[in-house]
C-alpha cells in the first residue's frame, strides 16, 4: 500500500508539473471533444445509457485488453468506432508518452536535487 502510495504521489506530481505545457493542455481538450463525442454518439446511436457510453469511450482509448461487454451492432457505429479508434487512440497514446517522460524527468530532478543535499551537507 505504502509503495502504491508513493507511485500514485509521483504520478500526481509529474502530471501537475506537465499540466503547464500547452501542448498537454491541449490534448488533454482533445481528448475530451473526443470522449464527448463517442460518448455522445453512443447513446443516441447505440441506446446505451450515459454511463455506459462514456464507459465503452474511455475503456476503448485505454490500450488495455479489458472487455466491455458492449459491441456496436449497427453499420454507423461500426465505421464510427473504428474512425474514433484511429483518431482517439492517438491522442490517448501521446498523452500517456507525455505523462510517461514527466514520471522520468521528474524522478531526475528529485535524484538531482537529493544529490544536492548530500554535497551541501559535506561542504
Amino acid at each position: 500500500m505504502i509503495s502504491f502510495i508513493l507511485t500514485l504521489k509521483r504520478l500526481l506530481s509529474a502530471v501537475y508539473r506537465i499540466m503547464k505545457e500547452k501542448a498537454f493542455k491541449s490534448l488533454l481538450v482533445s481528448l475530451a471533444l473526443i470522449l464527448l463525442s463517442g460518448t455522445l454518439f453512443y447513446k443516441q446511436v447505440e441506446g446505451w445509457s450515459l454511463l455506459d457510453s462514456f464507459y465503452f469511450a474511455f475503456v476503448s482509448l485505454i490500450p488495455t485488453s479489458v472487455s466491455t461487454g458492449f459491441v456496436p451492432q449497427t453499420d454507423l457505429s461500426k465505421w464510427f468506432t473504428m474512425i474514433y479508434l484511429v483518431v482517439g487512440v492517438g491522442v490517448m497514446l501521446m498523452i500517456l508518452i507525455m505523462i510517461g517522460f514527466a514520471v522520468v524527468n521528474f524522478e531526475k530532478s528529485e535524484q538531482e536535487e537529493f544529490k544536492q543535499k548530500i554535497i551541501d551537507k559535506v561542504d
